[in-house]
């Protein structure tokens, strides 16, 4: 989308200082790739030297920017929170796209299916018996919706999703291609030899807001519910197993992996590769380093990183001890090859 430079400043309540307020922008790009009928931002102070070097037609700044900071080709746009204003003047010029509110001939609805107004459904895909979804939902191409599920208003669903019997999403659900939600949970009794299957009878519950990525897998619950919570955010290519529950506005990176029954507390943030053993709790805001793996229950508040994780602090003196373990073995060494000269210089005695 084109827009004026002036436009957008009225969308994110900027101050416009220098450069030319008409001019278009056509897209954007960072500070330092950004040209003619481009925006740009600066998000941190130490990245002011190339406030002067852009060739952006406009920069969204701090507040405290001086004028001169930027050339003067370039519109200097004051806010107070430059990253928000950016998002913002994004979602104006690249608006998303939304669906055509058609049923297209070639998906499969099944007669007991209701369907709120405005809701779109593209070729191929299938929904089930007695599925109800709400106002203005995207079932993109590929899609199966199976029985019983229930979407609420507003939730896309890109190619190739599926969501199981009985799987019930929030509003505002968005779920990326080639996810997987409501598959059986892994769980087995081992007897006489075999391993039996423990029926997996349970659902899973997607409060609002939530957002899931490409590929990511959540299980059923064995009894009861596995439940993601308002406002949580799941990466790509992450396992959720079966009757985990995870609160409110939490962050799973990618191929983060949950045992099953563990809880996860509101504001965790889970860095890549994570791996979190069954039946354990992690604490409010608490944090786990990348490549970490938690066996026990962890605070809230705190950060933990290795494996068997432990708080940071910890984690960073045991690995200076080790690093200094190493020097003294270097220097234990060259003892021992010098001891039979010691020895023989050693007087009779």
């Amino acid at each position: 989308m084109v827009i004026t430079i002036k436009e957008l400043a009225a969308i994110c309540g900027a101050d416009i200082l220098g450069g030319n307020p008409e001019q278009t922008i056509h897209s954007a790009a960072n500070l330092d790739e950004a040209s003619t009928h481009q925006l740009t931002f600066l998000g941190n102070a130490k990245y002011a030297g190339k406030l002067k070097t852009t060739q952006a037609s406009a920069v969204l700044a701090p507040q405290t920017t001086p004028e001169g900071a930027v050339n003067v080709d370039t519109c200097l746009l004051r806010v107070a929170d430059p990253e928000m204003a950016f998002i913002a003047c994004l979602n104006r010029l690249y608006p998303q796209k939304v669906g055509s509110g058609a049923l297209n001939p070639k998906a499969h609805i099944d007669p007991t299916a209701r369907l709120g107004a405005d809701t779109c459904v593209e070729a191929f895909a299938s929904i089930g018996a007695r599925a109800t979804l709400g106002r203005n939902c995207w079932v993109m191409a590929g899609c199966r919706i199976g029985d019983g599920v229930a979407l609420g208003n507003n939730c896309v669903l890109h190619p190739n999703v599926v969501l199981y019997d009985g799987v019930r999403l929030g509003d505002n659900v968005i779920v990326h291609a080639g996810a997987v939600i409501g598959s059986d949970g892994f769980g087995y009794k081992l007897r006489n030899g075999a391993h039996i299957k423990f029926p997996q009878v349970g659902t899973v519950v997607i409060e609002s807001n939530v957002e899931i990525g490409a590929n990511t897998c959540i299980d059923r619950a064995a009894l009861g519910e596995t439940r993601v919570g308002e406002g949580t955010k799941i990466d790509n290519l992450v396992q959720v197993a079966h009757n985990v529950r995870i609160g409110a506005h939490s962050l799973l990176c990618g191929q983060v992996g949950i045992g099953g029954s563990t809880v996860i507390n509101d504001y965790v943030t889970l860095a890549a590769q994570c791996g979190v053993a069954d039946h354990v709790a992690i604490g409010a805001y608490a944090l786990v380093f990348a490549q970490s793996g938690v066996t026990k229950n962890i605070a809230d508040k705190d950060q933990v990183m290795g494996f068997p994780a432990v708080n940071r602090k910890e984690w960073l003196r045991e690995k200076a001890a080790l690093r200094h373990l190493a020097d003294n073995q270097k220097e234990l060494g060259e003892l021992v090859r010098l001891l039979p000269k010691l020895q023989d210089k050693a007087p009779d005695e």
